[in-house]
């Protein structure tokens, strides 16, 4: 996209790729961690388990957040684009 507001580009690009780096872990935390690894042999499922589900539902929820940012400044910019060479 050819952009007249380079900086808003490059910081929806940065949310985007931060809020799906924030969002992998928290699924590994919160799915694997908490629910999966509780079920092994030999492992209870403790007060520990209960906060890795947790931290990893925040976690993803602060991604999402983060990432929705990021494409809203991404329409934002395409909305611009259109409505620019309309007249």
């Amino acid at each position: 996209m050819n952009s007249k507001f380079p900086a808003l580009l490059f910081v929806s690009v940065i949310l985007k790729i931060v809020g799906w780096a924030i969002i992998l872990p928290g699924l590994y935390f919160a799915v694997y961690e908490g629910i999966i690894e509780p079920h092994q042999p030999g492992h209870n499922f403790g007060s520990g388990d209960m906060i890795e589900i947790a931290a990893g539902s925040l976690l993803v929820l602060f991604g999402l957040g983060a990432a929705t940012l990021g494409e809203i400044a991404g329409v934002i910019m395409a909305i611009e684009l259109n409505t620019r060479g309309t007249r």
